[in-house]
């Protein structure tokens, strides 16, 4: 078992063939089927793993309502991610969600590898039904 790390999850996710970037501040990023997918290390120590996709799809704000049952069923019917819609106050929704997994007593590269796999599937799933939407 070893802390959670930038080295890990690049580990993690070239093991799988992904393709990502590393920002300055240690964010991981890439694009998996219609959504934006950002890992982030959360925490006084960094232990914390944070899974956050945004659907490329925004909707128009008059369809929140519509937005917000679209989450709502997402919540009630999956697991991951947790849903959400954001009102930019522009016009537009941005539907998006998260993940978020304490892994304060250290992590196992086999475990950190189904951790992350299922957060880009799910998350993936999410951002393809938000494109779906009519």
């Amino acid at each position: 078992m070893a802390p959670l790390s930038v080295q890990g999850i690049t580990a993690a996710l070239d093991d799988r063939g992904d393709r990502y970037y590393v920002d300055e501040d240690g964010t991981i990023g890439g694009q998996w089927g219609k959504g934006m997918v950002t890992f982030d290390r959360m925490g006084e120590q960094g232990e914390i793993l944070h899974v956050r996709v945004v659907a490329q799809r925004r909707l128009p704000a008059d369809r929140l309502m519509e937005a917000y049952a679209f989450c709502n069923a997402w919540n009630h019917d999956k697991l991951l991610p947790k849903a959400y819609v954001h009102d930019t106050g522009q016009g537009d929704l941005i539907l998006a969600g998260d993940i978020t997994t304490d892994l304060e007593h250290g992590v196992a590269a086999p475990q950190l590898g189904v951790l992350l796999h299922a957060a880009i599937v799910t998350s993936a799933q999410f951002a393809d039904e938000v494109a779906d939407l009519p």
